[in-house]
């Protein structure tokens, strides 16, 4: 039997996600995730488990080099021009000046941005006609694979992983043969990808279990960790912008104060700590995604409080969509946050007033809504 707990109270996640030692976030990451999920091959989910795999960490640090300072500012490059390339293209066939009907806002979205963040982490050999539907379909039956629900009764769903795994164990052998070569550019290339998908291949090709399919079922992680959140988000902060005329005014004086006057390009790193883009970011991600955080209780017993204690074996939710509208915790840490319903949209959420001219339009804080 499978003992689930919800938690909601911000001051219970606090303790639950700095307890690692007894709420163990790996456990649910191995088996549901890259197991049941991604289709990883045992022998690659039995190193993870092991003593000596350091797996988690060595991908986080890894990750996390390639996704801060000037290594995101090449892969936010990449995304944008790809993006700038498809929409491009996609409307090439409409005379200038005429409207583009666009019957669904947010599948033109999801199919643009998804492309984009795959063509950026994997280059253009991959990307084969129906790619993104069929990273969509894996996506949308994530709870019926955590389910651990057989072939036969979700067969659109397992067919569109094969083939995503199939075409990314094919381009991980194509991209081996190249990087063996030294054929590749290490920034980024059409065939063998960004420089974090090359340098991630030879991590993993080190590690017990990672053949051909443990570094495949990886790759699709990281597609997945890339679009699942991201594209859905994207989504709502563009549609939220667009519906309130002197949000969407205020939103494009700060990307044309984005535009680098050297190269015509958009300072990406400027716009990013802009108070005002941040806060929306805080505010769209709070409101509309649906991430989980699970650990499982790997101790005999855990102390919640003083009231309540969890049994070993129990599996702890923490959902960003609950705990992001929970009232009584947000009044708790920062009442004036509060100052509209967190049911309802509200763009400045994440801005406080600033003490100098430079800000007096506020700058942003979540400081102090940990575990809200």
């Amino acid at each position: 039997m499978l003992k689930l707990l919800v938690v909601l109270d911000p001051e219970h996640v606090r303790g639950v996600l700095n307890s690692s030692s007894e709420c163990d976030p790996n456990p649910f990451i191995h088996d549901k995730i890259m197991g049941a999920l991604m289709g990883s091959p045992q022998e690659a989910i039995d190193h993870y488990k092991s003593e000596n795999g350091n797996t988690d960490y060595i991908q986080t640090t890894h990750i996390r080099q390639h996704t801060t300072g000037s290594n995101l500012g090449l892969l936010a490059k990449r995304l944008f021009d790809v993006m700038k390339r498809t929409v491009t293209e996609s409307l090439s066939s409409i005379p200038e000046g005429e409207w583009k009907d666009i019957p669904d806002l947010y599948d033109f979205i999801e199919y643009h941005a998804s492309y984009g963040i795959a063509e950026t982490l994997l280059g253009t050999s991959i990307m084969y006609p129906g790619i993104i539907s069929d990273l969509w379909i894996h996506i949308e039956a994530t709870d019926q694979f955590f389910m651990g629900l057989p072939r036969f009764l979700i067969p659109k769903a397992y067919a569109a992983r094969d083939r995503l795994l199939n075409a990314i164990r094919a381009w991980t052998k194509e991209s081996e043969v190249l990087r063996k070569q030294n054929a590749v550019n290490t920034t980024w290339d059409p065939i063998a990808g960004s420089g974090l998908l090359q340098e991630r291949e030879e991590l993993y090709s080190k590690m017990a279990g990672h053949g051909v399919d443990g570094r495949s079922a990886q790759t699709l992680g990281l597609l997945y960790g890339g679009t699942s959140l991201t594209v859905p988000v994207t989504f709502w902060y563009f549609f939220e912008t667009l519906r309130d005329p002197s949000l969407h005014r205020r939103v494009l004086d700060e990307i044309r104060n984005g535009v680098n006057e050297e190269t015509q390009g958009y300072s990406f790193m400027q716009l990013s700590a802009r108070p005002l883009l941040q806060s929306l970011h805080a505010e769209t991600t709070r409101m509309y995604s649906s991430n989980l955080a699970v650990r499982e209780v790997t101790a005999p017993t855990y102390v919640l409080d003083e009231k309540y204690t969890i049994p070993k074996g129990t599996e702890v939710y923490l959902s960003h969509k609950y705990n992001g509208q929970f009232t009584p915790g947000w009044k708790a840490a920062r009442p004036q946050a509060t100052a509209k319903p967190l049911d309802t949209f509200w763009a400045e959420r994440y801005l406080v007033s600033g003490s100098g001219n430079d800000d007096k339009r506020g700058k942003f804080s979540d400081a102090g809504l940990s575990g809200n």
